[in-house]
């Protein structure tokens, strides 16, 4: 049974529930809050009154000092409002900031918990723009549903006053409600279809972009740069445009609203007018009520704005649902393989592919000995890396079973997974830090001793003559270092980690003769108390294999 598309949303928003502890945690500043806004804003309820006395007993009968009393009434609550808004902003700072950085902690942790797979749904751009709904999604559950909290309560206690002053002005105001409600309802749903489209383009844009930027050593070389212009200039014209839809039916929506209080504010002042004639309101009275009945049409106003924040809400939930409802990893779930497992390696019948594409991994077969160098052959995309990655556990078989020291990888947490099974991608790539951050991400205890070792069995001597030696720092992605430097790099790095399984994934690709021969010296120390596996196009390199094992085409 196919499942309508509105359904479907439904099932991918992201529940309130996940928000709800978090906004627990800090409801006392949100009690705060909403008892600073109370007083603002029955502090504004003086002004109008304030008016009234002045036109109707002052300055009818010229009392000065009657005057001065009400100035310094005047004063006194303006200085009050100004008091409790600076209050309130503050403390709605300090609430939106805590609020957030608790979510994107939540979001992050969740986020970097999903499998590998999931990384592949989307560009980098667009996940990153999914992660940044959470802005919208704690704006509206902090400054919107306060705003809205405050917009109906008040606005009974407005009516209320304003039936006191004049029944039959009121009802001029409570007759325009119902055409608002139909303007909320007829625009709602047209909005929030633009503004998913404005999302995607939005996404899209930004994914480009970082695409771009990533690449941009490669399209600079390939002399691309007006390509590479006219592809973002194409993105930004669809996001420009979608964003422009969107404007154009909030301002449609916002002038129809306005255009209402206009008419409201006339009636009014000629209804009003009329009841003064005949003696039925004073003009105090009648200045009173308009000045309040603003007030009314503000919070009326709010609930267009909330309308919109709504259908951004209901927008941002779905794209951060993408993310939250997704499965994570079973880290802390599952136990640690055994103390002292032996680093054997078995692959039994396993099955892999990616997506619904054509399968990968075909029934295949593997047994590596403990402590064994072995090494993986075979041409281009016929699963090398795919092996490699699926006996760290960073992909899961679809059939079939993978068992380090006899026991299935499966049934064990994949941190610890990772710890035994280290696998060495192609890329080299550092992170932004220092490059001790970038040895110890692993093993953080590692000693300085214990680092100089892997950066010399790695052939990385070179990182004694920097002048920050360890403290180095490193710029993202390693772009200030040469191929070669960040492959030693990388290699080192695994060796810190010191797994039962090391898999090395072209390990001397960017080296020179030279490197490349200490390299595989080191690799062959370690051989015996570690597994080593190394995936290559050039077997011929290596000068010790105690198997050598060939992927075929269909591999």
């Amino acid at each position: 049974m196919t499942t309508p598309p509105a359904q479907a949303d439904e099932r991918r928003e992201i529940r309130i529930g996940w928000f709800t502890p978090t906004l627990g945690k800090h409801l006392h500043l949100y009690v705060e809050l909403v008892i600073l806004a109370i007083c603002v804003r029955l502090v504004t309820l003086v002004e109008p009154f304030i008016f009234q006395v002045v036109i109707d007993r002052i300055l009818p009968f010229q009392r000065e000092a009657s005057l001065t009393v009400v100035a310094i009434v005047f004063l006194a609550a303006a200085a009050f409002q100004i008091l409790f808004e600076v209050l309130a902003t503050i403390l709605g700072t300090l609430a939106a900031m805590r609020i957030l950085k608790e979510l994107a902690h939540k979001l992050y942790h969740h986020l970097f918990s999903l499998p590998f797979a999931f990384f592949r749904k989307w560009q980098v751009g667009e996940t990153i723009a999914r992660t940044q709904e959470i802005n919208t999604i704690q704006n509206f559950l902090l400054d919107s549903t306060t705003s809205l909290f405050l917009d109906v309560l008040f606005i009974f206690i407005y009516i209320f006053v304003l039936f006191s002053l004049s029944p039959t002005l009121t009802m001029v105001i409570l007759l325009a409600l119902p055409v608002q409600i139909a303007i909320y309802a007829i625009f709602g749903p047209l909005l929030r279809r633009r503004l998913r489209v404005q999302f995607d383009m939005s996404a899209r844009h930004q994914s480009r972009l970082v695409e771009s930027l990533s690449g941009i050593a490669a399209f600079k070389a390939l002399g691309a740069e007006r390509h590479l212009t006219a592809e973002l200039d194409r993105t930004l014209a669809h996001k420009l445009a979608a964003a422009f839809r969107v404007q154009m039916l909030s301002l449609a929506n916002g002038k129809m609203l306005v255009g209402i209080e206009k008419l409201i504010t006339i009636l009014i002042i000629y209804l009003g007018a009329g009841l003064v004639f005949e003696g039925e309101m004073t003009l105090g009275e009648l200045v009173a009520f308009h000045l309040l009945a603003a007030r009314v049409t503000g919070p009326i106003e709010n609930f267009s704005a909330f309308w919109e924040a709504w259908q951004n809400l209901r927008v941002s939930r779905l794209r951060l649902g993408d993310i939250v409802n997704q499965d994570t990893e079973p880290f802390d779930q599952n136990p640690a393989l055994p103390a002292g497992i032996t680093p054997s390696l078995h692959f039994d019948d396993v099955h892999f592919a990616y997506g619904d594409g054509a399968p990968v991994l075909d029934g295949f077969s593997l047994a590596v000995a403990p402590g064994s160098f072995a090494l993986i052959t075979g041409p281009s995309g016929s699963g090398k890396s795919t092996f490699g990655r699926l006996a760290a556990g960073l992909e899961k078989p679809t059939a079939g079973t993978i068992r380090l020291g006899g026991h299935d990888i499966a049934d064990f947490d994949p941190h610890d997974v990772r710890k035994h099974v280290a696998y060495v991608p192609q890329e080299s790539y550092l992170f932004s830090g220092t490059l001790r951050d970038n040895l110890v991400i692993s093993n953080p205890d590692a000693s300085d001793a214990a680092l100089w070792e892997a950066l010399e069995r790695a052939d990385a001597g070179f990182v004694r003559h920097l002048a920050g030696g360890l403290d180095t720092p490193v710029e993202e992605g390693g772009k200030s270092l040469s191929g070669g430097q960040r492959q030693r790099l990388t290699l080192a790095r695994a060796f810190v980690a010191n797994p039962n399984v090391l898999i090395l994934d072209e390990p001397t690709s960017a080296l020179d003769d030279v490197a490349r021969r200490n390299v595989i010296a080191g690799l062959n120390a370690m051989a015996g108390d570690t597994t080593i596996i190394v995936i290559t196009h050039a077997p011929d390199t290596f000068d010790r294999a105690d198997a050598v094992i060939t992927f075929g085409d269909a591999a």
